[in-house]
This record gives structure tokens, sequence and C-alpha cells, in this order.
């Protein structure tokens, strides 16, 4: 099967770049040919390297949609600087070259996204256009609904396109409406695939009811290897390298650290157990977006909630080895998101690393957490920072159940939310549509259990 898959990419890390090439990769290993397009940064992920993932990044000039209205050669200097220094070698500079006293993290990502999402650039469409003949794929898939209006742009091979149900709501938080160009594009979509029941009742069945007879429920799943294996003695070397040797009962968050994460929320959870005498530390792990003004207001506010002494801020950790060891040396790890997470990689790399999970009651949490009667983790109310605490507070008085709850984790991850499994269900995904083509959208694969109205 020849799959022509469409990633946005990203500045920062996050997890829906991480979900796409985990699939190119595993999509790969089941014998598909994968054609990786990539549009305005190169996916900076740790599972797979820049080279091995082969993807073709020139067919965009993403200084055409940043810096419209300056000079060509301006624009023209901007998109070699991404694609033959920065593409391949180093995706994090990308948040450091100055043009015109103006980067990439001052950049107005509104314009941006309307730009590339309403009025794509016409020589962009031809290239992609000639990339797609010459590569005769069987299958569209867009990583991201984002991408909707741009297959929407390209000449119909009449062939079926799938895209994940996700990455609208960043344009969203950026104030950009999207439905409306999803919506005018619907007719290309043959289905769309959710990470969990959770989104499709949080999200699509709300914002985007029209896809609802075309989507299919496929829990993402991480790349469960040796790095979760690693020895205790190992992970407290490699983590060493950030932090220094602690008793006190250690939080960890990790991913993006951005507002609809929740990052300051879990400040208010460790002032909280400390004024109960609680001896806690949190470790503030995960890479910084564009437009980080963010990071200055978390300090402030560690600063004026006097916690300077228990907040380990070690930002972005390039290695998977090095995250995971900051993983297995901590003894909870906390979602705050403030907004209702598709999916969330980040609980299962907690999960496979045995760690209890402390999850909001939106999203995808209760869903994942609760795999078959087994439970990994505790729920609270969404943003409710005293049950954020009360969750803590009963890990360190209950510790064999907390151990429990990481060996449930470690054992659902093995069994269902690891990367194998999700792309086997996708591909067969895949093969259904093909196979059922000619015989009308969506005719095999629909869920009524997941056509919900609230």
């Amino acid at each position: 099967m020849r799959i022509f898959f469409g990633i946005t990419g990203q500045l920062g890390y996050g997890g829906l770049v991480q979900q796409s090439v985990i699939l190119v990769k595993y999509l790969r290993e089941f014998g598909c040919e994968v054609f990786p397009l990539v549009g305005l940064a190169p996916p900076h992920n740790d599972e797979v390297d820049l080279d091995e993932l082969n993807y073709t990044f020139d067919a965009f000039n993403i200084a055409d949609y940043i810096l419209r209205d300056k000079p060509s050669v301006v624009r023209w200097l901007l998109g070699w600087y991404a694609r033959l220094q920065v593409a391949k070698k180093d995706p994090q500079k990308l948040k450091k070259p100055r043009l015109n006293g103006q980067s990439f993290a001052d950049m107005d990502i509104k314009k941006l996204l309307n730009n590339l999402i309403y009025h794509p650039c016409e020589n962009d469409i031809e290239k992609v256009n000639r990339l797609r003949r010459e590569f005769k794929p069987d299958i569209d898939y867009a990583c991201e609904l984002s991408m909707a209006s741009y297959f929407g742009a390209l000449d119909d091979l009449r062939i079926p396109l799938v895209t994940a149900a996700q990455g609208y709501e960043l344009c969203h938080r950026y104030g950009v409406d999207l439905i409306p160009a999803i919506r005018n594009n619907a007719d290309r979509i043959d289905a769309v695939v959710s990470g969990s029941v959770a989104n499709v009742k949080e999200n699509i069945a709300r914002e985007l009811p029209f896809l609802l007879p075309r989507t299919h429920v496929v829990h993402y799943g991480i790349v469960n290897d040796e790095h979760y294996a690693m020895t205790m003695d190992e992970a407290r070397r490699r983590t060493r390298q950030f932090v220094k040797d602690s008793d006190d009962f250690t939080i960890i968050s990790l991913g993006r650290m951005d507002i609809e994460k929740g990052v300051d929320l879990a400040l208010h959870t460790v002032r909280i157990l400390l004024n109960d005498g609680v001896r806690v530390r949190l470790r503030l792990v995960g890479d910084w977006p564009i437009n980080a003004h963010y990071l200055p207001v978390l300090n402030t506010k560690i600063a004026m909630m006097d916690l300077q002494e228990h907040v380990d801020c070690i930002g972005f950790v390039e290695s998977k080895a090095d995250k995971v060891a900051l993983l297995k040396t901590s003894d909870t790890f906390l979602a705050t998101f403030i907004k209702s997470e598709p999916f969330g990689l980040v609980i299962c790399e907690a999960m496979a690393a045995g760690l209890p999970v402390i999850s909001p009651d939106t999203g995808a949490g209760r869903e994942i957490l609760d795999r078959n009667g087994r439970r990994s983790g505790l729920i609270y109310r969404t943003q409710d920072t005293g049950q954020m605490a009360d969750a803590v507070r009963y890990l360190v008085e209950h510790p064999e159940e907390a151990r429990e709850l990481g060996r449930n984790g470690v054992t659902a991850v093995c069994e269902h939310f690891n990367a194998r499994r999700m792309a086997e269900d996708i591909l067969k995904l895949f093969e259904e549509l093909l196979y059922s083509r000619d015989g009308g959208k969506g005719a095999v694969f629909t869920m009524p259990e997941v056509h919900v109205a609230s």
C-alpha cells in the first residue's frame, strides 16, 4: 500500500507529531510505502531520526506564509535557511533565527494559519500535486483536521482521504475558525480517526457532528521499547544530569509547556501539599512552543508562591532515554490539562515507566486509566487543585496501592496502548476503505457506539 502522509510539523515537541512519526515508522515496517510531506516545520520527535523519516519539507516555503507581505528575496532567504540549514539538522534552530529584526517566536501565528488554511500558495499546490502524481498513492492521510482544506485544494485522485481528529483546537487557540474549512471539504474526507471515545463525545460531536458517520476510534500508542526496561540504577544516573537526588515524593509534569496544558496548576497543588506538611517536589519537563511568553509568567508564579526550593524547571529533554529516566525516578505523573485532550501519549509514557497517573476527568484520561477493569491511576475534577492535592496525598499514604497502579499501567501499555497495535488497527482501516471504496464512504466502519450528541 502506498500512503501519502501529510504532517504539519511543529517547532515544539508535541504528541501530535510524535504520534505521526510513530505511525510512519510502523506502517513502513508493515511493508507500506509512505511519503511523509511536512509543512511549516520539521517534525522534531524522540522516536524517529529525521534522516530515517526521510521526509519532504521543501515543497513549502514557510516564509511565504509567515512573511507574505515582505519582499520576495527575504522570503526566499528564510525558506532557504529553513530547508537547507535546519530541516534535517536541528529543528530547534527554527526558534532562534532573526530576519529583519524578527524571530520565529515573534511571528503572527494567526496570520500564518489563516494563510495556510484559507489562502495556500498556488506554487505550493502545484509542487505537492506533482509529488503526489509521481508517488501514485493508494491512500491520503492527514495527521490533523487542519490539513483538510489543504488536501481539498489538491487534485482529486479518487483515492480515500483519512484524517486524524485533532489539530483544529490549536487553530481555535490562535483565533482561526477552522470549522468552515473542514465543512467545505467534508466531501473529500472518507474517514476520521479519533484517539479516544472521549474526544468524539467532547469535541467531534459538539463542533463537527457532520463527521460522526465517518469517525472511527483507534486508541493511540507509544513505542514501548528497551528504554522502559532500563534499571533504576541507570535511571538515577541519567536523572542526576538534571536534578539532585531527593527523598521527597516526586511529581513529574511532562509535555508542552503551554497555558492550555495547565502547568501552573501543578504549582498550586505543590503549595497545598507543602502547607499540609507533605514533602513533595515537582519536575517540569517539556518544550516551550512558539510565542512562549508563558515561561516568565511561570517563573514569576514559582517565586510568588515561594516554591524555588521545591520545583525543578528542567525544560526540554531531547533524549528519549533521559525522558524515561526522569519518569522512572519520579513517584507519580500529574496531568494538568485544562482543555480536553484527544488522547495524551504522555499518559501512556508515564504508564510504561511504571508510574501511577493522576489525570483530569475530561479528555481521554479516564478511558486510558481504566483498561479491562484494571486502574492505572486516579481521576480528579478538571482544574480542581484541591482534588489534585488529595490524589497526590493518597498515593503518598498508600504506597503499595500506588505501586499496583503503576504495574497495571505497564500491563495496559504492553497489551493495548502500544504503537504496533495502533498502526495495525489504522492499517486495517485503510484496507477496509480501499476494499469498500466503490460501495460508498464510511460504509464498512461506521461505529454506532460513538455517535453521541452530548
